[in-house]
């Protein structure tokens, strides 16, 4: 492990991880990170990874990032009730994927009318092997945008 910076793999509004309205999120249980409140129903790689769990409904996505950050990236509260319904994955499990390289498209306006929040936490799920896991961002976010940095 060493010292990493995770950049936006979606374009919204961040949101503190601590506001999330699911308390695995919201509590950290999972993990140190942000959420973000996305305005296009897309998401990118935030670094050069491995795809390590991809869930068959398409709504979350594990990946372990070339200098060994564990990231989940869960599209969605409660999403995987929609059995995949509005989501369309563009990687599979073991996948070896670049930074900035499209992992999966969802329906916005779907997941909404479904009745489901659509913020997305990225959270650092081995937050335990870092001695800080720091949000970088605020307000706004771009894809690439600096938003987490982890430091051994």
């Amino acid at each position: 492990l060493s010292d990493e910076t995770i950049v936006s793999p979606i374009v919204g509004q961040m949101v503190d991880l601590k506001d999330v309205n699911d308390p695995v999120f919201s509590s950290g249980a999972m993990g140190q990170g942000v959420a973000v409140k996305p305005s296009e129903g897309v998401v990118y790689a935030p670094a050069d990874a491995e795809v390590t769990i991809a869930f068959a409904t398409g709504h979350a996505y594990g990946l372990k990032t070339a200098k060994g950050a564990e990231i989940l990236i869960h599209v969605g509260m409660d999403t995987v009730a929609l059995e995949g319904e509005g989501f369309m994955a563009h990687v599979t499990q073991g996948s070896k994927v670049k930074a900035g390289q499209l992992l999966l498209s969802f329906d916005i306006d779907a997941i909404k009318k479904a009745g489901y929040p659509v913020t997305t936490p990225i959270i650092v799920t081995n937050t335990a092997d870092y001695k800080t896991v720091e949000a970088l961002a605020g307000g706004d976010v771009k894809l690439g945008d600096d938003l987490l940095k982890v430091s051994k």
